[in-house]
This record gives structure tokens, sequence and C-alpha cells, in this order.
């Protein structure tokens, strides 16, 4: 059932009301010869920044009723200053309707927009399998734009024969190109991540993806991962943050890779392919890939946010509630927001039953 629209109406039309009645009232008590008439302009306009066109008008006919039977009572209906009182009432009322009316189109304008991008997030990062032999895996994006949903980070989860391929990465720059830029990634993953022999071949599938589309000038730092069920974790890293491994008996590790290595995109350096590095985890250890939005953090004092000093946040019963802690831990850290987009990836070793 519709629910009723006369408390909403007389909730957001009450500042404009009040304002009229107010003017109304200290211009009986103070009288004619202070001049209040002119104030009863404000009523529509204050409307008009929380109303629509309909609700203004509404006010902008209370406000000039009232003006008329305050100038009546006065003796200053037919005056000068009673008719320029009018006159101002209702130029102010056509000018507030015509505000509220752009203002109206504007916020539709902006919701759409929203829920495009969060259509266009929900098609290129896709929610990631939480529950796949041999892990359980948690995600979480943060857009450092203000009520953007999409930017240059990204993220998967591919199961792939008896295990599972992630990838986590960051595209240089921002805006629609690395928005583009962080589609061709995800699609050459996505396409060959299932039935690639190794992390080199689906590495030089995107690699060679970028390649085709013509990207110019972006590179894309990125670390690609493969778990097996006998809890083999290989890592290659392409000029990407190291990933955090948090034992389950309470160590922890920063997964570095042997050698250092490009980003995508800057094959022309020709320098060699890295080389892949391996950590054996145990039951419940866990691992989170990260972008530099998260360890480039930084607060007042132009301090990075000391992740292995916050490990004991990714440790709990939920992969979610930590990446939720971790996130108001960064908040809290920097204080006044991010300034750069953040994926976090969170993936727990289970031995296979």
């Amino acid at each position: 059932m519709r629910a009723p629209a006369f408390p909403a109406w007389i909730t957001v039309i009450c500042p404009g009301l009040v304002a009229a009645v107010a003017v109304a009232v200290l211009d009986l008590v103070f009288g004619a010869d202070v001049g209040l008439l002119p104030l009863f302009a404000v009523c529509p306009a204050l409307t008009a920044c929380c109303a629509p066109v309909r609700k203004v008008v509404t006010c902008g006919f209370v406000s000039l009723l009232l003006c008329a039977c305050v100038a009546a009572y006065g003796d200053l209906l037919y005056s000068r200053r009673g008719v320029v009182a009018l006159a101002s009432v209702a130029l102010v009322t056509a000018a507030s309707a015509v505000a509220a009316y752009a203002r109206v189109q504007h916020e539709r304008r902006a919701t759409r927009h929203r829920l495009i991008s969060e259509f266009v997030q929900s098609v290129i990062l896709a929610p990631v399998p939480q529950d796949t032999e041999p892990a359980r895996i948690a995600a979480s994006y943060l857009s450092a734009t203000e009520d953007a949903r999409i930017g240059g980070d990204f993220y998967e989860a591919v199961p792939a024969g008896d295990g599972v391929r992630v990838v986590i990465g960051d595209v240089q720059g921002k805006g629609l190109g690395a928005v583009r830029t962080a589609t061709i990634m995800l699609s050459a993953f996505r396409m060959s991540a299932h039935d690639s022999a190794d992390l080199d071949e689906v590495a030089a599938k995107m690699s060679g993806a970028l390649g085709r589309r013509g990207v110019d000038e972006q590179f894309v730092t990125a670390v690609l991962a493969e778990l097996d069920p006998a809890g083999r974790l290989t890592l290659l890293s392409f000029g990407h943050p190291p990933p955090l491994v948090v034992r389950a008996d309470g160590g922890h590790e920063l997964a570095h890779p042997p050698s250092p290595a490009l980003p995508f995109g800057l094959d022309w350096l020709e320098q060699d392919p890295p080389r892949p590095s391996h950590v054996e985890l145990a039951d419940g250890d866990r691992v989170l890939l990260y972008t530099d939005g998260l360890a480039e953090a930084r607060n007042a004092e132009d301090a990075f946010y000391p992740l292995v000093q916050r490990v004991s946040l990714l440790r709990g019963e939920s992969l979610d509630d930590c990446l939720v802690r971790l996130r108001g831990d960064v908040h809290a850290h920097t204080d006044s927001g991010v300034d750069d987009d953040s994926a976090l990836l969170l993936m727990e070793y289970r031995t296979p039953v």
C-alpha cells in the first residue's frame, strides 16, 4: 500500500512555512515602521533548497498571501512598500521555482550516472567466488573519487583445475582510460586462467591483450597467484606490492619476489620476465593481496599506513569482517579519506577434505 504523502509534504515545506509565519509575527509585533514585508521572499527561496517545483510554488503562494494580509493590516497594501514587497515575493518565487527545477534535474542525472557506474562496476568487478576449494576468498574495493564506484584497480579469482588462480592489479593513471585498461586486463585473465598451463602463460596472454589494444602511455602493476590443493602458493609479480602472508600460528611475512620485475606495458624495455616464487601454506594461513592505495595511504604527518603492524586485523572468523576492520583502521590513519583507489583480496587456505 502506498504511504501517505502528507507527512513527507509537510516535512519538506515546513522550513518555508515556519519562515513565513515568523516574518508575519515579527512584522505584527514590531509594527509597520520596521518594514519586514520584503522578508517574505525568503520563504520560497528557502524551500527551493530541498523541495520540488510544486512545493516551492505552494510556499510562494502562501508567502504572498501572508504578505498581502500583513500589508493590509498595516494599511500598506496599495502603498509603494506593499507593492514592492508583493512583487519581490512573486519574482523570488518564480526564480526559486526555476532553481528547484534545475536542482531536481541535476539530482536525477546524478542518480542515473550513479546507477550506471554501479552496473559497470558489477560487470568489471564481478563478485569473487567466496568458497572454492582449496580457499575461502573475500574482496573489497574503494574508489578515491567521490560517488564513483569504478577505477583503475582490479581483482579476480577463477577456479582452475583443483586449485584457484587470482589476480590483483593497478592501472597507472585515473579516469575512463584506466577503467578501459583494467577491463582489458580482467578480460584476458578470465579467458586464460581456466586452461593455461601455468601463470607464465596467463601473464603472456594478458600482456598480449594489452599490446593489441594499443593502450598508450599506460602500464599496469599486478600480482598473479595460484593456490593448489597441497597449499603451495605460486606468485608472479609485475612491479606490484608484495602480498602479506598471515600464518595461522601467529607469524607473518611479506612475500617479496625473488627478482624485480617491470609492470605490464613496459615490455619494450626488454627486461627478463619475472621468476615465480613459492610459499607453502598450512591450513588456516591467509594471504592479503592489495594495491598501493592501501600501502601508500598517508596520515597528516605523511607517514605510510603500517600494514605489517596491523596484521592482527586480518585474524578472525570472517574474512569480510577482517577487511571491514582493515578499511576502518586505514580511514582512522588517514583521517581525511583516501586519495587513491584501493583493492583488497584476502584468501585463506583450507586443507581439502
